[in-house]
């Protein structure tokens, strides 16, 4: 696999990939180079003009009517209307005979050693062969120290002394006098120094030695915020002593944040704070059907509306309470039918106001891929979503359930019929079971009306059947319906009977809360350990310097950044 992207090219304006690869480090079989494209979301309805790649059986009736097969979501779209991803490749160019120049162009450490050869017999080259031709280096332990120092320099993220290049280089010397070829050597070598310590794991901010600690800071900015080992900027930075001044940290966070691949730190510091790797859950009215390859767009699509969301709250230094109340998301033309709003085409995620009437709001918590993914582990949906408010929002975690807890099961012939309310009264009556219960389940409550699928509903039914075929759940609402009761209270007694008046409950009595566990998670995924006691005490000093200002979340980030527990533990 060469690389996972996201295509959003029009036809009008396509999108141009580029991909340098030496086929002298490919496997390459009888055939020759093969080419191949994954699609990631599978297609399920043909494409106009590309009728060929339908995969559907005729029996499945896939591009017309109303029959079971079709998505409960989307029964009043047109099949020409159906919003599904799909590329068409206008052309492919190889250079086969392209050499790419090792060190590469950016490596800025390697241009005053390397290229060896004379650049004007290399032109020649080029203009006789027409090819990209490889500047020779000598065949000598100059050339070979030079190759060897770029690469552990790269690999370690920072100068390096000759005492430590010493020990690799004895090995490129054992190998080259087995009668290894100076290539092979040196590959040898390289893959000892990607075994090293240096390379698996981050240096200190607390190191003795001042080089080694900034460019540590270098290395634990660049790989939190967009993935990757530091750019020459941070380099540079790194080598002139600057990384502990605040307005080069905030300028740096700015850069980086602006960069896209500052994906990189949004994806999975989102999972990992919420908790996003958790089944999305579709209501399909065929178990047989429940994911299908249609559904994979839209599970996807649920997904990435709250990733695009708090990216952009980070980027657009968006205060804290647009976490859980606005008037926008990011929607896309799948996510747009979920919703019920019109006039929304393309795949590509993009800010949208929301209709004044939709009752879900902004802000994460009435996302249907955040209340969908609460619904997969059973019929407790109210106890999973209020366990997971309180832990990831509220920071007020549960104690986890002790072991002779039994289990609520509310399709049980004994409970039939009765309110989740009057379950969960029957269940808290056990002293073993109310002691997280009664904050759990008055908060789980605010969320009764979004159905499984993640979409708000009105009413709910009395019981929900359940079937399960190969791992895969459905849920079916069976006999009356009946108002969706969501009423509760917060943890500190505040009542609620609406998700509108809960949300603006916990901005208005535990926006600080919903900030400190925000930053306890930024502390966390920026240093790789859990806040202290000194780290909680920069947290609460963070929090009094931008209540004032609403909490803007990059100014949140910046403030992390320059703290204590990130320069100097």
């Amino acid at each position: 696999t060469v690389d996972y992207r996201e295509l959003t090219g029009t036809r009008d304006q396509p999108q141009q990939l580029t991909y340098e690869v030496q086929l002298d480090d490919l496997a390459i079989d009888s055939r020759g180079v093969v080419i191949s494209l994954n699609n990631m979301v599978e297609i399920p309805y043909s494409v106009k003009g590309l009728e060929k790649e339908d995969r559907s059986k005729p029996v499945e009736n896939i591009h017309g009517g109303t029959g079971w097969f079709r998505p409960a979501f989307d029964r009043k779209q047109p099949p020409d209307k159906q919003p599904v991803p799909f590329v068409a490749l206008q052309r492919i160019e190889i250079q086969p005979d392209y050499v790419a120049a090792w060190p590469p162009e950016s490596w800025s450490v390697g241009r005053a050693l390397l290229p060896v050869a004379d650049k004007q017999q290399v032109a020649q080259s080029e203009g006789q062969t027409g090819k990209s031709a490889r500047p020779t280096l000598e065949d000598n332990e100059q050339s070979a120290r030079q190759l060897l120092g770029i690469w552990i320099e790269r690999a370690w993220r920072r100068p390096v002394s000759s005492a430590e290049q010493e020990r690799f280089f004895a090995l490129y010397r054992e190998l080259r006098a087995q009668g290894m070829s100076f290539d092979d050597s040196l590959r040898a070598t390289f893959q000892s120094v990607l075994l090293s310590g240096g390379f698996r794991y981050l240096a200190s901010p607390a190191d003795a030695d001042a080089a080694i600690a900034q460019h540590a800071i270098a290395s634990r900015l660049s790989f939190m915020l967009i993935g990757a080992p530091p750019d020459d900027e941070l380099r540079r930075l790194a080598a002139a002593g600057k990384l502990r001044e605040p307005a080069v940290l905030d300028a740096q966070v700015d850069r980086l944040l602006a960069d896209p691949r500052s994906d990189a730190f949004v994806r999975p510091f989102v999972t990992q704070w919420l908790e996003m790797g958790q089944p999305i859950t579709i209501a399909m009215d065929h178990i047989q059907k429940q994911d299908f390859r249609f559904g994979r767009y839209l599970k996807a699509s649920m997904h990435e509306e709250t990733l695009a969301y708090v990216g952009e709250l980070f980027r657009e230094n968006r205060p804290a309470r647009e976490l859980i109340v606005s008037d926008w998301t990011m929607m896309n033309n799948i996510l747009a039918i979920h919703y019920g709003y019109e006039g929304i085409e393309g795949g590509q995620l993009r800010k949208v106001k929301l209709r004044p009437d939709d009752p879900r709001g902004g802000g994460i918590l009435g996302h249907a891929g955040i209340q969908s993914m609460l619904c997969w582990m059973g019929e407790n949906w109210l106890i999973y979503r209020g366990a997971w408010a309180l832990r990831h929002i509220l920071d007020a975690p549960p104690p986890p359930p002790p072991l002779e807890v039994p289990e609520l099961i509310p399709s049980d012939n004994s409970n039939h019929g009765k309110t989740f309310k009057e379950l969960l009264q029957q269940h808290q009556a056990d002293a073993k079971c109310a002691v997280c219960h009664k904050n759990i389940d008055p908060v789980g409550f605010a969320f009764q009306s979004f159905d499984l699928s993640g979409r708000w509903r009105d009413v709910e039914y009395e019981s929900y059947a359940r079937n399960e075929l190969d791992g895969k759940i459905e849920w079916r609402g069976v006999g009356k319906t009946r108002p969706v009761d969501s009423a509760g209270h917060l943890p500190r007694g505040e009542a609620f009977t609406s998700f509108s008046e809960f949300k603006q409950l916990v901005v208005r009595e535990y926006l600080d809360d919903v900030v400190r566990g925000l930053l306890k998670n930024l502390m966390l995924y920026a240093t790789g350990r859990k806040p202290d006691v000194d780290d909680m005490a920069e947290i609460r000093t963070i929090m009094k310097e931008q209540a004032d200002k609403g909490y803007p979340l990059r100014d949140l980030l910046k403030a992390v950044v320059r703290s204590q527990a990130f320069l100097e533990h």
